[in-house]
C-alpha cells in the first residue's frame, strides 16, 4: 500500500511539473504574440504618420490614406500613389520610428505604383536616426506615382531581444522545473535500487541460512557418530562438503559480480574448444537433472568450435544459464544446448521449456540484483547475479547475450562469440 502511495506521489508530482512546463511555454508563446502585435501596431501608426505628412507636403489633405498591409509577417505596404521625394520620406521615416519607439533595422524600398518596378531603396541599421545611413537622397526621383514598403529582416530577433529579461527568467524557471524533475526521478530510481538491494539482502540471508544449517546440524550428528560407523561418519561428511561448497559458490558469485562492475576482473584467456567445455560441464550437471529426472539435449553442429576466452569464467556462464533453465522449469525439466556457426562467429544457445519470461520485463533480467518474479519470494533461489555475470563476462569476451522467451513456453539465451 505505501509504495502504491509513492508511486501515485511520483506520477502526480511528474505530471504538475509537465504542466508547469506547458503553462511556461504557453505563457512564452502568449507573451511573444503580445510584442508582436504591439510591435505591428507601433510601425503601422508611424507609418499613417509618414503617409499623411507626405500628402501634407503636397497640398492634400483630403485624399483618404489607404490601410497598411501586411504582406508578410516581417513587411509592411504603403500605398500612397503619389511622387515622393526621397529625402523628405527617409526624414519622416526617422521622425515616425523615433517617436513610436521602432528602433529595429529595416529596409526601405521604394516602387512604382501597381508595377513590380523598384526605383529606390536603402537600408538601416538598428537605431538609424541619424544621417550616416542616407544615400543617394539628393538624386532627382523618377517622375513617377509611388508607393514603398518597409521590411524588418531581423524582427523576430529583435522581439525576442526586447524580451531578454524574460526569457532570462523563463530559463531559470526551467532550469529549476529541469533539476526538480531529475531529483524526483533520481529519488524514484534510489527507491527503486533500495528495495532491489534490501531484496538482494533478504535473498542472501535466506541462501547462506540453509547450507549453515545443515552444515550445523551434520557436524552435531557427525560428533555423536561412534568411530566404528565409518559409512555413517563419510554420509555426514559429504553433507558439511557439499554445503560448504554451495556457501563458496555463492560467495564467488557476490565477489565476482562486485569486480566486475568496478571492471577489475582478470581474464585468463587462450584457446577454448567450446564442445569439450560444454560436455566438462554437462558432466557435472547432469548429476543435478537426473536427480529431478529431466534431461539435456545436445546439437553441438558448430565447425570449428574454438574462441579464445577465459575457461573457468566462460564455464561459469554456461553454468548459470543451465542453472536458470533448471531452476525456472516445472518437474522433468528439459533442457536443449546447441551450437552452430554464424556469419559473425559462434552461437551458444540453452534453451528450456519452463515458464518463460514476461516480455515486460526482459528488459530487467540482465540488471544486477533483479529477479524475475515467479510467486514465493523464496521459492526459486539465487541472488538476482548470474544474468549480471553471464553478460559481463561475454562483454568482456567482445560477445553478447541476448534472450527470447514468451511465458509458460520456455526462454532461450544466445551467446554469440564473434571472429576478431
Amino acid at each position: 500500500m505505501k509504495g502504491k502511495v509513492y508511486r501515485i506521489l511520483i506520477v502526480t508530482t511528474l505530471a504538475a511539473l509537465a504542466g508547469l512546463l506547458a503553462l511556461q511555454v504557453y505563457w512564452f508563446i502568449h507573451a511573444y504574440s503580445i510584442q508582436e502585435e504591439e510591435f505591428d501596431k507601433r510601425v503601422n501608426l508611424a507609418l499613417r504618420n509618414v503617409a499623411d505628412q507626405l500628402l501634407l507636403l503636397q497640398n492634400d489633405s483630403v485624399a483618404r490614406i489607404e490601410p497598411i498591409h501586411q504582406t508578410a509577417s516581417n513587411v509592411y505596404f504603403v500605398e500612397l500613389n503619389r511622387t515622393l521625394t526621397y529625402s523628405a520620406l527617409d526624414s519622416l521615416l526617422r521622425t515616425e520610428f523615433k517617436k513610436h519607439e521602432v528602433y529595429a533595422s529595416f529596409q526601405l524600398a521604394v516602387y512604382e505604383h501597381q508595377l513590380d518596378t523598384l526605383l529606390f531603396g536603402n537600408f538601416y541599421k538598428q537605431g538609424a536616426l541619424s544621417d550616416a545611413d542616407a544615400t543617394c537622397l539628393g538624386r532627382e526621383p523618377v517622375k513617377a506615382r509611388m508607393d514603398f514598403s518597409i521590411t524588418f529582416p531581423d524582427k523576430r530577433a529583435d522581439i525576442l531581444g526586447a524580451m531578454k529579461f524574460w526569457i532570462v527568467m523563463s530559463g531559470i524557471f526551467l532550469f529549476i522545473l529541469a533539476v526538480f524533475g531529475y531529483m524526483v526521478v533520481d529519488l524514484s530510481r534510489q527507491k527503486k535500487l533500495a528495495e532491489i538491494k534490501a531484496d538482494f539482502i533478504n535473498n542472501m540471508t535466506h541462501e547462506l541460512q540453509t547450507p549453515i544449517a545443515n552444515i550445523g546440524m551434520a557436524s552435531e550428528v557427525l560428533r555423536a557418530v561412534t568411530p566404528t560407523d565409518r559409512k555413517k561418519a563419510m554420509r555426514y561428511a559429504d553433507i558439511i562438503h557439499e554445503e560448504n561448497q554451495r556457501l563458496k559458490f555463492h560467495v564467488e558469485q557476490v565477489l565476482q559480480t562486485a569486480q566486475l562492475a568496478e571492471c577489475k576482473v582478470n581474464l585468463d584467456k587462450k584457446e577454448v574448444n567450446l564442445h569439450e567445455l560444454i560436455n566438462r560441464v554437462l558432466a557435472t550437471f547432469e548429476l543435478r537433472l537426473q536427480a529431478r529426472q529431466g534431461k539435456i539435449v545436445k546439437q553441438l553442429e558448430a565447425s570449428p568450435a574454438s574462441v579464445t576466452g577465459d575457461p573457468i569464467h566462460l564455464s561459469n556462464v554456461l553454468y548459470n544459464l543451465l542453472d536458470n533453465a533448471d531452476k525456472y522449469s516445472p518437474a522433468n525439466p528439459q533442457i536443449t544446448i546447441t551450437t552452430q556457426n554464424h556469419e559473425r562467429g559462434i552461437v551458444v544457445s540453452v534453451s528450456d521449456k519452463g515458464m518463460g519470461i514476461n516480455r515486460d520485463i526482459q528488459k530487467y533480467i540482465f540488471d544486477r540484483f533483479y529477479r524475475a518474479p515467479s510467486g514465493n519470494r523464496h521459492d526459486i533461489k539465487g541472488f538476482g547475479l548470474g544474468l549480471t555475470y553471464v553478460q559481463s563476462i561475454m562483454q568482456a569476451h567482445n560477445g553478447r547475450v541476448t534472450v527470447s522467451s514468451e511465458e509458460n513456453k520456455g526462454s532461450r539465451f544466445d551467446l554469440l562469440f564473434q571472429n576478431i
